[in-house]
């Protein structure tokens, strides 16, 4: 066998390996549903000021937290915990039975699991010594 490995423009590339994997996924249980990922993207605006927003996606009934920031001045009033919120319920009517996320220490895991989230795993000295990444989870 003389195989060669190449880049591939990732777009391309994801749908040949979600078509592999679906395939796969059929084979080993024909109730599994397609792996269909739905984006969802809030923006807060203030006098048409962008003060923060949040990204996710949802695949197989899980919301994925992507990002969340808050502009520094709009910090301290809750809409850090308002857009998570609004994610959630909007992911909650989607029929999303848990939510999960990424942060590192530096960021906000205490913010997270004063939202309810728990940590459920975590690499230490990344990326650099010292510092921690941490993986959370929250049923919704």
């Amino acid at each position: 066998m003389s195989l060669k490995i190449s880049e591939l423009h990732p777009e391309q590339n994801q749908r040949q390996i979600s078509s592999l994997l679906e395939q796969h996924s059929r084979s080993a249980d024909q109730d599994i549903p397609p792996y269909e990922r739905e984006a969802i993207s809030l923006a807060a605006y203030e006098n048409d000021i962008f003060a923060g927003g949040i990204t996710g996606d949802i695949v197989w009934n899980i919301l994925n937290v992507h990002l969340l920031a808050v502009d520094p001045s709009f910090r301290g009033n809750g809409l850090g915990a308002a857009l998570l919120e609004e994610l959630e319920a909007r992911a909650r009517l989607r029929g999303c039975k848990v939510s999960e996320l990424t942060t590192m220490s530096w960021q906000a895991p205490h913010f997270y699991q004063k939202q309810g989230y728990e940590i459920f795993g975590e690499i230490k000295d990344c990326p650099n010594e010292g510092q921690t990444k941490y993986y959370l989870k929250k049923k919704l």
